[in-house]
């Protein structure tokens, strides 16, 4: 191995991760499920704030997007989880 794929092998591998004795460690799907809640949750609400959820009779546009929220973040941890692969998401659901 050369000097240059040794500085990419020493950089690329997981050195700073949360938990670097147990390489194979796979996180909780509720933390998974909680990170995906809150990241498309933040993006919900600000079109709930764009969408003027503070109109008299607008209740039912909140309670939309909560439920839709549910549901995309649902989606995204089966999705997550079936494709076995670990990203970033993985990684900050462990520290959290």
């Amino acid at each position: 191995m050369t000097k240059s794929n040794k500085r990419k092998h020493v950089k690329n591998t997981s050195h700073h991760a949360s938990n670097p004795g147990v390489p194979g460690k796979k996180s909780s799907p509720l933390r998974i499920f909680m990170m995906y809640f809150v990241i498309f949750g933040t993006i919900l609400a600000f079109i709930g704030l764009m969408g003027d959820d503070n109109l008299p009779g607008s209740g039912w546009f909140l309670w939309m997007l909560v439920a839709l929220n549910f549901l995309i973040a649902a989606i995204a941890t089966v999705s997550h989880l079936k494709s076995g692969k670990k990203t970033k998401i993985d990684e900050i659901s462990q520290k959290w």
